[in-house]
């Protein structure tokens, strides 16, 4: 399993976890405690989900999982490490 959580927002902060399950080939995504992914990937490309977060403090989120690449997520165009 690869798990991975990002906290985003300078003013506004937001929790993101990724668990891609690379056995099982599932894919979770939760946002501030939330799921608002939960699918199968079987393919070996990755697989992009995007969505924007906050309500005064706006960011574009696109999260990169699967295969058997690690877990990349992009805030505004920018890479941000997760943990």
């Amino acid at each position: 399993m690869a798990k991975a959580s990002f906290e985003i927002g300078e003013t506004e902060k937001h929790l993101i976890f990724v668990n891609n399950n690379l056995f099982m080939k599932h894919i979770t995504i939760e946002l501030d405690g939330e799921k608002i992914a939960d699918e199968y990937h079987y393919s070996p490309m990755a697989k992009k989900f995007h969505f924007d977060v906050g309500s005064s403090e706006k960011h574009q989120v696109e999260i990169s999982v699967g295969g058997f690449s690690q877990t990349e997520l992009l805030v505004d165009g920018k890479a941000v490490q997760g943990s």
